[in-house]
């Protein structure tokens, strides 16, 4: 801390696209393909995202894995990230994502 007067804020945007962000690393899908909404929960955030569920590369689980995999990732980085609580993440899988893995030449 450095001790200079001031504030950080972060708008509804920049909460809304973090949330996007963490739910793209944590179902291992684009941006382009992710949805989300946040709303006011007794003052602590609701979100919900609608993502594809990824198949090939690395991704791997149950569905319902991969759907805790998501909440806990919203979830968490959006505590530690922007200190905001959220008490509840709704996932729904809009739909199958296949990929490929790359292989190095």
């Amino acid at each position: 801390m450095t001790g200079l007067p001031g504030r950080t804020h972060i708008t509804a945007r920049a909460l809304d696209r973090l949330a996007a962000g963490l739910a793209r690393d944590a179902a291992e899908v684009s941006l382009r393909h992710v949805k989300t909404n946040l709303a006011d929960s007794s003052g602590e955030l609701a979100v919900s995202v609608a993502v594809p569920i990824a198949l090939g590369g690395g991704s791997g689980g149950t569905v319902t894995e991969r759907g805790e995999k998501v909440r806990e990732g919203v979830r968490r980085g959006m505590r530690e990230l922007a200190g905001r609580t959220v008490n509840e993440v709704e996932v729904t899988f809009t739909g199958v994502l296949r990929t490929q893995e790359r292989r190095v030449q």
